[in-house]
């Protein structure tokens, strides 16, 4: 039994989806991140990094980074249908894809909603907040451009935590990205559809509406 500290409308729905699919037992523990409860004594004497999504069993393994979380998952159970294993030839493709979303795409979508934390003078907010989109719209093409080669899925017709990670990431870009990007509403959309995943994600985006009426403190 695992239990996943998470909330609605962050990335780690990207976890909770992981677990459902692989149809794991897990309890959810919600960390009201608008209320400042990962910064509270309770959750930073479990993660004490502040941040979620955060795994924990009862043998007392933790793991805190949305991948981390994924990966970990799918090695410890040989979760083949979501991630290729180790000996697997499309292994690398899973991870350098997981990596690339993490990083390179992940990096200025944060920049775009929270471009204060990133600007040394009031005056240049939106200046990095367009510069963001620009760099966003150039990563999210590279990602449109491989699933329309190689797709539906990052790994051809094979699904996987790839999949998975882009559904959550897209619900963050509809402001951002400029363009049109068909590769990557297909693959969207056929995640967004599988049985175990669609109704996390309803609340996920009602929890991301709600994030975006409260905000996060700083």
């Amino acid at each position: 039994m695992y239990t996943l500290y998470c909330l609605d409308g962050t990335r780690a729905t990207a976890a909770q989806m992981t677990l459902a699919e692989a149809g794991l037992s897990f309890e959810r523990k919600t960390v009201d991140i608008t209320a400042g409860a990962h910064r509270s004594a309770e959750f930073l004497a479990i993660n004490p990094r502040g941040t979620i999504p955060a795994l924990a069993d009862k043998a007392g393994t933790l793991v805190c980074e949305t991948i981390a979380i994924m990966l970990y998952l799918a090695d410890r159970h040989g979760l083949d249908e979501l991630a290729p294993l180790p000996n697997d030839p499309q292994r690398a493709a899973l991870l350098d894809w997981l990596v690339y979303h993490a990083v390179e795409v992940q990096e200025p979508v944060k920049r775009s909603y929270y471009p204060h934390r990133y600007a040394l003078r009031a005056d240049d907010v939106d200046a990095v907040r367009r510069n963001a989109n620009e760099v966003f719209t150039q990563r999210w093409q590279l990602v449109e451009a491989h699933l329309r080669d190689n797709g539906p899925y990052h790994l051809g017709g094979r699904f996987s935590l790839a999949d998975i990670y882009l559904l959550v990431t897209s619900t963050y870009s509809q402001d951002l990205a400029s363009g049109s990007f068909p590769a990557i509403e297909r693959c969207v959309q056929h995640t967004a559809e599988r049985p175990q995943v669609a109704p996390i994600l309803d609340d996920h985006l009602a929890g991301l509406a709600r994030i975006g009426e409260i905000g996060v403190p700083q």
